[in-house]
């Protein structure tokens, strides 16, 4: 069976801006009956607290019959974000030029050494390979959404697919930042 998960990370917010932001969120959540107001351990697969549903929590799924929900962990600390995809091999491109680097699952040593460091500290750089520019790991875009590297994310626990429209209404809350949207099962 297992456990599946959807996250919509913000890989934009600032240090300074990951609190504020996701207590912006988690107001709207919580008016909008889709989570309780106290997080609490045990709602999500770790002892980190996490926002049990709410009474209308399937305003924010496609089709409500397709499961029960557990909670939602909010994380305003770097987070390496993560999705089990398909492929064993994942495009990687750089925002200053534009290249793209194939990158095999084992995230290659350069990669793999910035993760960590981001994970540790919160501020990692990988060097391009085609346009030698140092570029923020936080700013490289993956193809399928496999990574995402920020202070701010929303991990919804065992939840039915989450609509288009509910990542559009709390994208909106974000303040104009890029989101991604990774979903597996563990």
């Amino acid at each position: 069976m297992g456990d599946t998960f959807q996250t919509i990370a913000d890989p934009d917010a600032s240090a300074q801006d990951a609190a504020r932001l996701a207590e912006r969120v988690v107001e709207w959540l919580v008016a909008e009956g889709i989570v309780l107001a106290e997080a609490a351990p045990g709602w999500a697969l770790s002892e980190h607290p996490a926002h049990p549903p709410g009474p209308d929590w399937h305003k924010a799924v496609t089709d409500a019959r397709w499961g029960s929900p557990e909670g939602v962990a909010v994380h305003t600390r770097p987070k390496v974000f993560y999705s089990l995809g398909d492929s064993d091999t994942h495009a990687v491109t750089c925002p200053r030029c534009g290249g793209t680097t194939t990158v095999a699952d084992d995230v290659s040593a350069r990669f793999s050494t910035a993760m960590g460091t981001w994970d540790e500290t919160g501020a990692a750089d990988v060097d391009c390979p085609a346009c030698a520019a140092t570029v923020p790991l936080p700013a490289w875009t993956w193809s399928d959404d496999v990574f995402a590297f920020a202070r701010l994310g929303f991990e919804f626990w065992n939840w039915p697919a989450l609509s288009e429209d509910f990542r559009t209404r709390i994208s909106g809350f974000l303040e104009g930042h890029r989101t991604v949207f990774l979903q597996g099962k563990i």
